[in-house]
């Protein structure tokens, strides 16, 4: 390439500006770059894309999808081993949609992909070294691309279609759809995922929620009833008025953690409340007051013993409430204290619609991270008291020990979606049991 420009001239013409203004930082180590101009991430340099697509003279739609930076984090775990086919590489044409799991075959050639799992010598960046051929010595791409006939790319529109409908697919991710499951600590496998995200396109109404390249059936999950389906009041909700926490839109954004303190500790009261009303009799409500009262071990097993089932379901809602006090609102737990796990989770989108009002005084808290953070916290406080329930079945009444001891593994959150309608509405869907719906 004639007039090939230096990095340093790259970065000046099309890299956002870092946080402190500069384009490099000042150990000169130069980042990945990433295609998605509002990532936020340290790691990363995003592309001035629009800019770089028209000193191209491109469409800056025709770069769609050609870098895993384009894709939503939720998805990239998705995305393996550099893959080819080679009869698209001989007419000129390759994705990076190529590496996704879901696709196994090539749809215009009907062949499998080539893995080149250990070609240390293929490029990983978009933009390692324009100098140097990307593909650097490996003998299978060097023998694949040398024919003239790589220089004059052939369209199918077959594949132009199937492409486009897993781009569109995996893009509606952490624009319009969002799935979380707070404190998990691993990736689900891609069809559970791909199961999760029908589901949710599902309850929203959206059209081809279940993909054509995907093993799920998007009629069998209209139906089902552990489901917990929850709408922003009437408040429409358009797509980028909701970004992930790395998204530079949000810098200006401030939470208000005494508030989520306050909200989340309410409505775990709220709860505590609503169950006591609904479980127990009056006669209920005074072994509650007597186990609440014991405090020795013998004294808890007497009064179980003697109160019957009005007794025990007393004595575990009470020891509902205690673990969720020791456990979830213990200032002692700093940062690991219920409110202040959701307020900062990054699975929970911000809305930055709230930024563009005009009286400062509504930018002051973001009402739909609240809203959803509240939501989900409620949810899994009701999930916990379900599994209380269920892990007390066969335990020995008498037994207040081994009761204790079988509480501290069923603290669980539950998995979640949330999604925007064509409509607009903000739609969050939460996997309760339905015995356990939402107590409003």
């Amino acid at each position: 390439m004639l007039n090939q420009p230096t990095r340093a001239a790259f970065a000046q013409d099309f890299l956002v500006d870092a946080a402190d203004g500069s384009k490099v930082p000042a150990s000169g180590y130069w980042p990945r770059l990433s295609l998605n101009e509002y990532q936020l991430a340290s790691s990363e340099s995003p592309v001035r894309l629009t800019r770089f697509a028209r000193v191209l003279k491109e469409s800056s739609t025709a770069f769609r999808g050609c870098h895993i930076s384009h894709f939503p984090k939720a998805v990239r775990p998705y995305f393996g081993d550099f893959a080819v086919c080679p009869y698209c590489l001989a007419e000129g044409f390759h994705s990076v949609l190529y590496s996704f799991e879901g696709l196994r075959v090539c749809p215009a050639h009907g062949t499998k992909m080539e893995r080149l799992k250990n070609c240390g010598s293929i490029a990983s960046d978009l933009f390692i070294n324009a100098l140097r051929n990307p593909f650097g010595n490996c003998p299978f791409l060097q023998k694949t691309l040398k024919s003239a006939e790589t220089r004059i790319p052939k369209r199918h529109v077959g594949r132009d279609s199937v492409l486009g409908d897993i781009a569109s697919w995996l893009m509606d991710i952490e624009s319009r759809c969002w799935l979380g499951r707070h404190g998990a600590q691993h990736v689900d496998p891609l069809l559970a995922f791909t199961n999760r995200l029908v589901h949710l396109k599902t309850s929203l109404g959206l059209a081809n929620a279940a993909p054509n390249w995907a093993d799920v059936d998007g009629n069998e999950v209209v139906g089902s009833t552990n489901i917990d389906v929850i709408r922003f009041g009437s408040m429409r909700v358009q797509m980028g008025d909701l970004v992930h926490i790395d998204d530079r839109r949000a810098v200006r954004h401030q939470i208000d953690l005494n508030v989520y303190g306050q909200t989340i500790f309410g409505d775990f009261k709220s709860i505590r409340r609503n169950l006591e009303r609904r479980l127990l009799r009056s006669r209920g409500r005074h072994w509650l007051g007597r186990l609440t009262n014991a405090t020795e071990n013998t004294n808890i097993d007497a009064l179980l013993s003697s109160g019957g089932e009005q007794a025990r379901r007393a004595w575990l809602l009470h020891a509902w409430w205690r673990n969720i006090n020791e456990r979830e609102f213990n200032p002692n737990v700093g940062l690991n204290i219920r409110p202040m796990r959701f307020a900062i989770d990054a699975e929970v989108p911000l809305w930055v619609a709230s930024l563009r009002f005009d009286n400062p005084s509504h930018a002051d808290q973001d009402v739909v991270h609240l809203w959803i953070a509240r939501w989900i916290s409620a949810a899994g406080l009701l999930g916990f008291w379900h599994s209380i329930c269920e892990a007390m079945k066969d335990a020995d009444a008498t037994d207040i020990e081994s009761m204790s001891k079988a509480l501290s593994a069923t603290l669980r959150e539950p998995e979640w979606g949330l999604g925007i309608s064509t409509r607009g509405e903000l739609m969050l869907c939460l996997d309760l049991p339905a015995a356990e719906k939402s107590i409003s």
